[in-house]
């Protein structure tokens, strides 16, 4: 499966709570690989808050050259992935030096795999680029060549339940990792101090009420065209994850200084259905101290990075004051931020007197960021 970049031991020890049976686990750079039986695609699809994509791996070998990817990939069997009447795509990439480029591994994988499905059923596969049933991804790395189905569609990252569009939204799959990063409890009081869109805030409350984001999906997902696709072990495992989730209310609170950010985060709690344990208030995370009347006990924030340049010189104040308030509002805390200002940040801890016990880069789209883990208290 494909994730975010940096957090990969995070979306790891989500695999192994949701399915305790995967074997194998293996990390690698913005991938996680496992070995499992077919339900734990339902249930990952349905229930994984880190993972971007599912893929199933079909093989994997050491191929130099267009000739080798050709002979590896047309010697598999693909009669029971595709039906002869569906259509299908396939998507490349490659990182390494290479003769060849993305687009002709396609076209290579392509040739492949219509020449391997002629010669096991005697019936001859099309493509449909923009509109597949079925889609092949293949990765090379330098000369490690990997196919994979897609099970999922679209990325999970896209929760569905966003109608408001905050432009420095953060990643719902990142948002998610953070709040485990943070082990919040969720009987703990949780605090978003510049909550944007609210992200971090319903992804929180999704956690607490045990809302599966899979259930957001409009789309259906890509196993659903699969040939081993079993409808009725499906819906067993979807029917499931509607009976788990709780309406309990949390101590959930976001605030953001910004009315129509404010409002838009709770346009979209609303349509998360969290909207009812989210207490939003429109404050400045520089005077914590006029809005908290309980102590947050976990704060997960993403905070303004001053990328503008016109914003940068403003960065630094905001760190210091927020840190120094946040300090005035709890006595003991864990505090998560993401952050691209990585310098300014650690001098505002130490101005605070703010541990930081862990740290680890991440890239948020192509934006390389830092992830804090700090300790108040």
């Amino acid at each position: 499966m494909t994730t975010n970049r940096g957090l990969e031991d995070i979306v790891a020890r989500e695999i192994s709570v949701l399915v305790p049976d995967a074997e194998k686990l293996e990390i690698g750079k913005s991938r996680v690989y496992f070995e499992a039986n077919k339900e734990a695609v339902y249930l990952l699809n349905l229930w994984s808050r880190t993972i971007h994509r599912l893929l199933m791996v079909l093989g994997r070998e050491r191929c130099k050259s267009l000739e080798d990817i050709y002979c590896f990939v047309s010697s598999l069997d693909f009669t029971g992935i595709i039906d002869r009447k569906q259509t299908f795509a396939v998507r490349a990439e490659r990182s390494g030096k290479h003769k060849f480029s993305s687009p002709e591994i396609a076209a290579t994988v392509g040739q492949a795999i219509i020449d391997s499905y002629l010669r096991d059923t005697g019936a001859s596969l099309r493509v449909n680029l923009k509109f597949p049933d079925v889609e092949f991804m293949c990765y090379l790395v330098n000369d490690d060549f990997m196919i994979t189905v897609n099970t999922t569609g679209e990325s999970l990252h896209k929760r569905n339940y966003r109608v408001y569009n905050h432009p420095a939204a953060l990643k719902a799959t990142i948002a998610s990792s953070l709040i485990m990063l943070s082990e919040w409890k969720t009987e703990e009081p949780f605090l978003d101090p510049m909550c944007g869109g609210g992200t971090i805030a319903i992804e929180a409350a999704l956690i607490a009420r045990n809302i599966a984001p899979g259930l957001f999906r409009k789309a259906s997902f890509f196993f659903e065209r699969l040939l081993p696709f079993d409808r009725d072990e499906y819906l067993k495992v979807r029917d499931e994850a509607e009976r788990r989730a709780n309406h309990g209310v949390y101590s959930i609170t976001a605030i953001d200084i910004s009315p129509r950010h404010l409002k838009g985060a709770h346009l979209n709690a609303l349509s998360a259905g969290v909207h009812d344990t989210i207490r939003f208030i429109k404050g400045d995370a520089r005077f914590l101290e006029k809005y908290m009347d309980i102590q947050p006990r976990v704060v997960v924030v993403n905070p303004p990075y001053g990328i503008k340049l016109t914003r940068m010189k403003h960065v630094p104040i905001l760190y210091r004051d927020f840190l120094k308030s946040l300090k005035k509002v709890t006595e003991r805390a864990c505090l998560v931020v993401i952050t691209a200002a990585t310098r300014v940040f650690r001098e505002a801890c130490k101005e605070a007197e703010i541990s930081i016990v862990e740290r680890r880069l991440i890239l948020h789209g192509a934006l390389q960021t830092t992830v804090f883990k700090c300790v108040i208290g």
